[in-house]
């Protein structure tokens, strides 16, 4: 039960629990970003297009009867060992571009629409082509490397190569930003990564057919491309980046001819 003070008396001062070790916070100091707020309005057109490109494909080669058929994927451009320098360069790219499947596909579409979103806003699309492209590139090299070594069966297809190279550059700008985050975010962001990236890891033990050297091979390339790389200009990067713009042409041109080229012997044009 409680009592008005009587009148003219002074009120009581409010008291603030102050936890030990608090530091009250300079008034001078930048707050910290919020990346919600610096990221708003991003659309992640590149992500929804090769989504949909994936989604196509599957589906033209399901009407075709041509999925779970060796020859076929070779045809359409999956990634093989043993094959001539030339023939073997732009397989590393155009094997991203299929899928054994619905499920494969399914799966495969599901990471890339939580990681791919994530790099267009905190890179951009000068950011999430190199990251995608050289990450995906670098994880098929390593995959047809270590076939080749070990006697492995040697036709490799998926995109999951470059989708941990996405991991990878959301690792990378976890690190870049962790002076800039809230107490802990970044640390939080970091550790949230790591945990659904390891575990794609350890899912891909247990798995058969599972290609661990790609995803290996794609999460360390993709965290040391966006260190290299300018962040997007909401989050503290230039407005200006020549350099890394004319790189995410060229990113974007090698995907594009490399799956122009497995469409047309694909489909016996």
């Amino acid at each position: 039960m409680t009592s008005d003070p009587p009148p003219g008396s002074a009120p009581e001062p409010e008291v603030w629990l102050v936890p030990p070790g608090y530091v009250p916070p300079d008034p001078d100091e930048t707050p910290p970003l919020d990346l919600h707020k610096a990221t708003t309005g991003v659309r992640p057109w590149a992500t929804l297009a090769l989504v949909l490109t994936w989604t196509l494909v599957v589906l033209v080669m399901a009407m075709r009867r041509e999925l779970g058929d060796r020859a076929a994927y070779l045809a359409w451009g999956a990634s093989a060992t043993g094959m001539p320098p030339l023939e073997t360069t732009w397989r590393l790219l155009a094997s991203t571009f299929l899928h054994d499947g619905l499920p494969h596909l399914f799966f495969n579409g599901l990471s890339m629409l939580v990681y791919g979103p994530a790099v267009e806003r905190l890179f951009g699309r000068r950011g999430f082509w190199p990251v995608f492209a050289l990450g995906g590139a670098a994880a098929s090299l390593a995959s047809n490397v270590w076939r080749a070594q070990h006697g492995a069966p040697s036709v490799s297809l998926g995109a999951s190569g470059a989708i941990f190279a996405l991991g990878g550059g959301l690792l990378a700008a976890a690190l870049r930003l962790r002076h800039r985050l809230g107490v802990g975010r970044a640390r939080a962001l970091g550790a949230a990564l790591l945990f659904l990236l390891i575990q794609s890891l350890a899912g891909g033990v247990t798995t058969a057919g599972t290609d661990n050297v790609a995803h290996a091979a794609g999460l360390l390339s993709g965290f040391v491309v966006a260190l290299l790389l300018p962040l997007a200009p909401g989050v503290g990067g230039p407005a200006r980046a020549p350099a890394a713009t004319a790189l995410a042409a060229l990113c974007a041109a090698a995907l594009a001819i490399s799956f122009a080229i497995g469409a047309r012997t694909g489909l016996g044009l």
